[in-house]
């Protein structure tokens, strides 16, 4: 007789060992969450050694010399580098924007021409992180500029500042033409909040 089919005695021991493994996710689960949740919020320690896996900081001495040359916080780089890519600096994705900080071709030109006067680097060029980098980082500085907040600017790296402005105009969107409360594209308005968080992670980790 199978083990299953019964409900008494010694032939239970299937519903026990199952039992048995619920208890065991479920205590694991809330382990978990008291460890994230409720234990030390300073990050140090083991928890912050957990964190520091998942929020890497890859590429620092590029980070570093393109955050001090544009001004621009090294968190925040770091937060678009890991939502764009996940640090994989021969990525492209589906419309084309390529590398660490998925720069499109035609920006990558139009940066090269207000920085340097002229394209002076090649769209392959894009796979190298130190040039990626410092594109993409100046390509934050001149948002950051031009709109006062990350989250703002981070929606205009994922959108385009055309959508933006167009956005800031609309007050069911932006009540104060400054912020944006109501972003109309589920993507850009994922990727805010994820560039957003991990900023703040960054900033709690490292600085």
């Amino acid at each position: 007789m199978s083990r299953h089919k019964s409900r008494h005695g010694r032939e239970t021991k299937g519903h026990g060992a199952i039992g048995f493994l619920i208890t065991f996710v479920l205590l694991l689960f809330v382990g978990v969450m008291v460890f994230f949740f409720v234990s030390d919020t300073s990050y140090k320690g083991v928890k912050g050694k957990v964190y520091s896996v998942l929020y890497p900081r890859q590429y620092e001495q590029e980070v570093r010399k393109a955050a001090a040359e544009f001004n621009v916080e090294e968190p925040l780089i770091y937060a678009v580098m890991r939502t764009e890519s996940g640090f994989r600096p021969e990525v492209e994705s589906a419309v084309g924007a390529q590398g660490l900080m998925q720069l499109m071709p035609s920006t990558f030109d139009d940066l090269q021409n207000d920085l340097e006067g002229g394209v002076v680097y090649s769209t392959d060029s894009l796979s190298d992180p130190e040039i990626n980098i410092r594109y993409g980082t100046y390509l934050l500085s001149k948002l950051l500029e031009k709109y006062g907040s990350i989250p703002t600017a981070a929606a205009a790296y994922n959108a385009g500042p055309a959508n933006v402005d167009s956005w800031l105009e609309d007050p069911s969107i932006s009540p104060d033409g400054k912020t944006l409360t109501n972003i109309p594209y589920e993507e850009t308005s994922s990727y805010v909040e994820k560039v957003t968080d991990a900023y703040e992670m960054y900033q709690n980790l490292y600085y």
